[in-house]
């Protein structure tokens, strides 16, 4: 059974008692009970005990094990009705160092009624001093949430003493079984293609009489479907999970079908050697955030602070929506960028009891502002974006740009061409591994070999992946193509090793 009280002082414990007692929470009183068999130097220990196993006693539902079938249907599982949070006077009340807007004190108010909220705050708009004001403003303990180490380490800088903050994985890590944490490269380290090529054995197939996969992919196949498993609230591994990935976007059914049981039964097994801690295959960072959220965890917070949560993990936003506690969600639903990782969008998908507002940007002016309404209004928001007018901003062409976004590997590569043609030396910001391994690609297809790449699975030449981009399923790999018919692999691949 994990400590979540294991940071608390006795006094803490004492307070959690009064607040379970009282809320007839047998889940917290259990984890009470547990974390006091830890503090028998304590004389005041036995009596606390006492106490909490009257509680206990006196719970109108029979306690269930917390860590123990997760089978058991979604809606048994959830908490069917949350009483409002009751919020208590900070002990020592800090004023802010600024005046809060209208929004922000809309916020604050929606906060101190105890029910859940979301915050929708645009780019810019305060959304961590608007934090900072909730957190300042109650007596009550938090958890601070975000995926970013960097942005959780300037949070706790930001944030008073009654907030932990952490990022989910820190929590999920300090609660895994001790048995992983004997060679902690069970937990950190990832598991790759090759390496299980060489421990199962794995050698090149076909599916049907077409589709020809080497090795490597099939061992990427096998750690994809784990990580849409491990990535999603789903209890077990299924055909939800399997990926269709290259040729397979045009396969027949039959196929499809076949792919799916493959990679199934390689999944399950692998996913078996992972969770054994005698195993050396690694568990890996998604494979000990699952087991997390299959346990079923408490956090011990009264409250707890979501940032970013507009790219919330799937399986931090499952167990955030088991909690107790009071839940604040907070992001901007237009700036999602953790998709590719399996993130879902929770400014759009939850719920809450309240929602409020942060629109006014403290980084630009009315330009941009008025701008980016209009761009938002096509997506269908209704409220303005409004611009600090403190500061004015301009919009217009820039002849020699400095810097260039790209969204896809396509247009990324373009950009590094053009930037050489012109006379430039560019540098590319970010991880180039996945570029040249599509372009290796290219050149294991034009030598009719079957490539590890996943963009090209099942192909068996680049005349394939030409002819599919030409189709409805192969749309997303035209620009790519056409860059590569254009320019050639070699100089492309030249182009991204330039110093």
């Amino acid at each position: 059974m994990q400590r979540p009280f294991i940071s608390k002082s006795f006094a803490e414990l004492e307070e959690v008692f009064k607040k379970a007692a009282r809320d007839r929470d047998a889940e917290y009183l259990k984890l009470l009970d547990h974390e006091l068999s830890f503090r028998n130097k304590n004389q005041k220990t036995p009596d606390l005990r006492k106490k909490v196993a009257s509680a206990l006693a006196k719970a109108p539902l029979k306690q269930q094990d917390l860590f123990g079938d997760a089978k058991q249907s979604t809606s048994a599982r959830r908490p069917t009705s949350k009483a409002a949070t009751v919020h208590t006077r900070p002990g020592s009340r800090k004023k802010p160092k600024f005046k809060p807007t209208d929004e922000q004190s809309a916020a604050l108010d929606a906060f101190l009624k105890g029910k859940s909220l979301k915050i929708n705050a645009f780019a810019g708009s305060g959304k961590t001093s608007t934090l900072q004001l909730l957190a300042n403003a109650t007596g009550l303990r938090g958890q601070y949430l975000a995926f970013n180490k960097s942005i959780v380490a300037d949070a706790g800088e930001k944030f008073p003493d009654t907030v932990n903050c952490s990022t989910s994985h820190s929590l999920a890590f300090r609660a895994a079984p001790a048995g992983y944490k004997q060679d902690i490269g069970k937990l950190t380290n990832r598991c790759t293609a090759k390496q299980l090529v060489e421990v199962l054995d794995i050698k090149r197939r076909r599916f049907g009489d077409k589709y020809a996969v080497t090795p490597d992919s099939q061992g990427y196949l096998y750690l994809e479907t784990i990580r849409r498993y491990t990535q999603s609230a789903d209890d077990e591994i299924g055909p939800q999970h399997v990926p269709t990935l290259g040729a397979l976007r045009a396969a027949p059914e039959d196929i499809l079908q076949e792919v799916s049981s493959f990679a199934l039964d390689g999944a399950l097994q692998v996913w078996g050697r992972m969770l054994s801690e005698r195993d050396p295959l690694p568990l890996g960072h998604d494979g000990y955030l699952k087991l997390w959220g299959l346990s079923r965890p408490i956090i011990a917070a009264d409250y707890i602070m979501l940032d970013e949560a507009q790219d919330t993990n799937p399986v931090v936003l499952d167990i955030l929506q088991r909690q107790r506690g009071q839940l604040i969600y907070v992001g901007d639903r237009y700036q999602q960028i953790y998709e590719w990782r399996g993130a879902v969008n929770a400014m759009e998908a939850i719920e809450t009891d309240a929602r409020t507002f942060l629109t006014t940007s403290f980084r630009f002016g009315n330009a941009i502002a008025d701008l980016a309404t209009k761009m938002l209004v096509k997506l269908g928001e209704s409220q303005p974006v409004r611009g600090n007018p403190n500061i004015v901003s301009r919009i217009g062409a820039v002849n020699n740009p400095a810097a260039v976004l790209a969204r896809t590997n396509a247009t990324t590569i373009s950009a590094v061409i053009e930037a050489l043609d012109a006379g430039h030396k560019p540098h590319l910001v970010g991880d180039k591994s996945e570029l040249m391994d599509m372009l290796r690609g290219v050149q294991a297809l034009k030598e009719n070999e079957p490539s590890t790449c996943p963009a090209f699975f099942g192909f068996k030449s680049w005349n394939e992946v030409v002819e599919f981009a030409r189709t409805d399923e192969g749309a997303h790999l035209v620009m790519f193509v056409n860059l590569v018919e254009k320019r050639g692999e070699k100089q492309l691949m030249w182009a991204l090793n330039r110093p």
